[in-house]
């Protein structure tokens, strides 16, 4: 019997006044939602927006938007490497990548440059505003925003921010040295610099080595914007982007714990320089004109050791490493007309995305090579109409051409090209002046493409048996995501509170699958296997409440908390497995089985206490249930209970933060494979983890001027 209908859901979030409204409190602060196409606050917002501010943020000493992330409701994210790079957003999001390229289903984008693909960038260092939008974006972001966005942005240059120098320490070996600037140069210029260098040791102890470093981190991370105001008209802010990461890659264990027995631990860093101008005029009478652009190069290498032990540990031993190392280089240019009344947008994007993979795999022959070239061109359009004093229309559409050329060292030659359309249709109503609701219907899209590795292996010596598998998945098609979401949102200057309910139909569901042969290693001479690949499942749903609140029940003190239930199954598929004790490979189905990194609830509870003029304290416990970690497989995370706390005092011109995370030092898993690895017991298959931070601490110093 399922934990809910929506029936259930629906009734639930009826009878409870929920979320903002538009017209907040006078003395309130007007947030506005910057990844929105048209001016919106978040409290007149008809779409599941989640707003996480600055001071949340350094009070939770979260550094990467992970750390973040488990406060926010049917919100989740996969690693498999040193930062998360995965998101899934109601249970929709890829988990890994490997020789492939990636689709992304949650956008990611900081300052508006596209970073969906390479999220290790989202450092939190003078980040002023994240926002992570659930649901289909189809017509603010598009093909990469199927099951939602997260909008970072940085603090606005000029004089009326605070500048500040921070020193940071924590356990783990864990440094941090950073400073924000910003000032006016004249009366037309403003401009922010901020650099963060953050160390740490990571969580995993090395025993072969002796060593507690080889998951560690090593990040550099500058954003640099002016802005310049040519005459009452023309406005240009200019953003510059630099990522130097070096971080280590060595957290799955044979041992099923925090110590790896690796003798050539894995990489994960990124080299990134990006720059943008973002131009407004508003010389017209009725239309303001918005042109961005933007470039971005992209270093990107990332490697393991595949048999994660040393030489010399069994007889039955294999020995190899895997290296990926990506070129990448984007550009962006979105053109858009807005009417000075902020009542309709339309505009044109182009995107054009090179990349070039070098994979460095111990059993290849030669390094394997791929090129990946995509063009994308949309159209889009809003626009919202007051029907009546307390009803209003909006409607949005996306028309965009996708285009891919794939080729590789396999020749392997490959091209998609196809047309997909998305967009919202939605109706809100004003039931009291600080009481919305509104009634959502989205449709989000990705695009298919080819699955390369599939093609260029069917015929490799090993995989005679998975021939047929593989050329029946060379291919995988576009997938359309339909949604249907009511919502409500309430607001006074005591009580904030925000619901919704959704149902989303998932068309040509894309599945991330593997095919691996741990029993043949255990009994012959063959190299280990592990192919990807991209299917194409007939449909899937996905279904859920989401509600979020903040309370000031004293005037110290702030309760906030955020409840997710959800739902979801996968239709009419199967996969390809071995049978332990015969080595036949037969089908089995998974039909209506959960889908893969979507945990059926999420909850967070906590409060803000003031506890003197210079001195507050806040906790929190966050809580997760568990998940299937794949489709290739039937293993799942634990149920994880984080507790969380911090203390701040504000003097004249320094804070101290002191910040705790996990403090009961749970154990809970982030990524998961399910194969045999360990020779000393015959290659059994297992559930390997990548465990989540464990207990960690630490005091932040930050100098005011």
């Amino acid at each position: 019997m399922r934990a809910f209908r929506l029936s259930t859901l629906a009734s639930a979030c009826l009878v409870t006044p929920l979320v903002f409204a538009d017209n907040a409190a006078p003395d309130m602060e007007v947030i506005e939602v910057k990844g929105e196409l048209l001016k919106t606050s978040i409290t007149n917002a008809t779409n599941a927006v989640d707003i996480i501010d600055q001071k949340l943020i350094e009070e939770s000493g979260a550094a990467h938007i992970q750390d973040i992330l488990q406060q926010t409701a049917n919100v989740n994210f996969a690693s498999g490497s040193s930062r998360a790079r995965f998101f899934q957003i109601r249970g929709v999001g890829e988990r890994s990548q490997f020789v492939d390229p990636v689709n992304p289903s949650v956008g990611v984008a900081i300052d508006g440059i596209d970073y969906s693909d390479m999220a290790g960038a989202a450092t939190l260092f003078d980040i002023a505003q994240v926002e992570i939008f659930k649901g289909p974006q189809g017509t603010n972001v598009g093909a990469n925003a199927m099951a939602g966005f997260i909008n970072l942005t940085s603090t606005a240059p000029g004089s009326e921010q605070i500048s500040k120098a921070t020193v940071e320490l924590g356990n783990y070996g864990l440094q941090q040295f950073a400073f924000a600037y910003g000032n006016d140069i004249n009366e037309q210029t403003a401009y922010r610099v901020s650099v963060n260098k953050l160390d740490g040791d990571g969580y995993i102890d090395n025993r072969h080595l002796d060593r507690s470093d080889t998951n560690g981190f090593d990040e550099l991370s500058i954003r640099a914007n002016v802005e310049h105001e040519f005459n009452r008209d023309l406005t240009t802010t200019l953003t510059l982007h630099k990522f130097d990461f070096d971080n280590g890659y060595d957290t799955f264990s044979l041992d099923l714990d925090r110590t790896t027995l690796s003798d050539n631990p894995g990489f994960d860093r990124q080299d990134t320089t990006s720059i943008a101008a973002n131009t407004l005029y508003t010389g017209f009478n009725d239309a303001n004109v918005r042109v961005f652009l933007s470039n971005s190069n992209s270093d990107l290498e990332y490697g393991y050791d595949e048999d994660w032990a040393f030489a010399g540990i069994h007889e039955d031993e294999y020995s190899s490493t895997d290296h990926y190392l990506r070129d990448r280089k984007a550009n962006q240019l979105d053109v858009s007309v807005t009417s000075a009344d902020q009542d309709w947008v339309m505009g044109v994007y182009f995107q054009t995305k090179e990349t070039d993979l070098t994979r460095q795999y111990t059993y290849l022959s030669a390094d394997f090579m791929s090129q990946y070239e995509v063009n994308n061109m949309a159209f889009y359009a809003e626009e919202r109409h007051q029907v009546s004093e307390s009803i209003s229309i909006s409607a949005g559409i996306r028309v965009e051409k996708y285009d891919a050329d794939y080729q590789d060292s396999n020749a392997i030659v490959e091209s998609t090209s196809e047309t997909m359309a998305g967009g919202h249709l939605t109706i809100s109503k004003q039931l009291e002046d600080n009481w919305l609701t509104y009634l959502r219907l989205s449709r989000g899209f990705k695009a298919g493409g080819v699955n390369g590795e599939a093609l260029a292996r069917k015929d490799e010596a090993g995989l005679e048996r998975f021939r047929d598998e593989l050329l029946l998945n060379a291919n995988f098609e576009s997938e359309i995501l339909n949604n249907i979401e009511f919502g409500t949102r309430y607001n006074t200057e005591a009580l904030q509170v925000t619901a919704n309910v959704f149902y989303a139909y998932r068309d040509q569901m894309q599945v991330k699958q593997f095919i691996t042969n741990s029993l043949e290693v255990a009994n012959s001479d063959e190299p280990p296997v592990f192919v990807g690949f991209l299917s194409n499942a007939p449909s899937g749903k996905n279904y859920g409440l989401e509600t979020t609140f903040t309370y000031q029940w004293q005037d110290d003190v702030v309760f906030s908390g955020a409840f997710a239930l959800l739902e979801t199954e996968v239709d009419d598929m199967s996969r390809k497995e071995t049978d332990p004790v015969t080595w036949e490979d037969k089908y089995v189905s998974i039909d209506g089985r959960a889908q893969a990194h979507a945990p059926g609830y999420q909850y967070n509870l906590g409060f803000d206490w003031q506890v003197t003029d210079r001195v507050s304290f806040n906790a929190e416990v966050v809580a997760k249930d568990s998940y299937f970690y794949s489709f290739s497989h039937d293993e799942k995370s634990d149920v994880s209970t984080l507790l969380n706390a911090g203390l701040v005092y504000r003097g004249d011109m320094v804070d101290v933060t002191f910040w705790m995370r996990n403090i009961t030092d749970e154990d809970y898993g982030v990524r998961g494979f399910y194969f045999g690895n360990d020779p000393r017991d015959g290659y059994s298959a297992k559930n390997y983890e990548q465990f989540g931070e464990p207990r960690v601490f630490g005091v932040r110093l930050d100098y005011i001027f």
